[in-house]
């Protein structure tokens, strides 16, 4: 299924860029990280995170935009009558989504609306748990797959853009006694970059 996927967006790649508006997109932003599961009398919450990096974009009203991106995200746990910890996971990722622009850029190329989906890739580098004795208790993932989708709106040179991304693979295995169950990310991102047009 991921090579067909890949397939697809090579072909769909090398279809747009024959007659495609192409730009560069450098980006940072922010994020809040959740994850799927916790242990019976554990709850978690969102803390904030970061990201920056940069996509292509090409194409016109249908395009697509492969990126690549170090992001830095964390989750708080909280257990009654215990000290709070947090979970953080550093790495890149690398999404490629597919979208459409509601304006014809070639024509109007100061303001536009998008919607956009597609799957990512994250490749971790940092897995822990702020409490040390946590991390002896769950086999960390080296790499995940997860699928986005969101909004886009680009106003000059400038571009903002807000989406989801759904874990689709187990962020870690946890061992025996830890309490986890198998779990997933969920990541709400925001990014403000700028827009760098090479061709048309």
């Amino acid at each position: 299924m991921k090579k067909l996927i890949l397939t697809a967006l090579v072909a769909l790649i090398t279809v747009l860029c024959a007659h495609a508006q192409i730009e560069i997109r450098p980006f940072t932003g922010i994020n809040f990280s959740d994850v799927t599961r916790t242990p019976d009398g554990t709850g978690s919450q969102a803390k904030l995170g970061a990201q920056v990096g940069g996509s292509v974009m090409i194409g016109n009203n249908l395009y697509v935009q492969p990126g690549i991106a170090w992001f830095s995200r964390s989750t708080e746990f909280s257990q009654a009558g215990a000290t709070n910890f947090d979970q953080t996971v550093n790495g890149v990722i690398i999404p490629v989504p597919v979208g459409y622009r509601f304006v014809d850029p070639t024509t109007s190329p100061l303001f536009n609306f998008r919607v956009f989906a597609g799957p990512a890739v994250m490749f971790l580098t940092k897995t822990e748990f702020s409490d040390g004795a946590l991390n002896e208790t769950v086999d960390w993932q080296d790499s995940q797959w997860g699928a986005m989708g969101g909004v886009g709106i680009d106003i000059a040179i400038f571009f903002v853009e807000a989406a989801y991304e759904w874990g689709l693979t187990n962020a870690a295995t946890p061992k025996s006694g830890s309490g986890f169950s198998d779990f997933r990310s969920n990541t709400f991102m925001i990014n403000l970059g700028v827009r760098l047009t090479l061709a048309r």
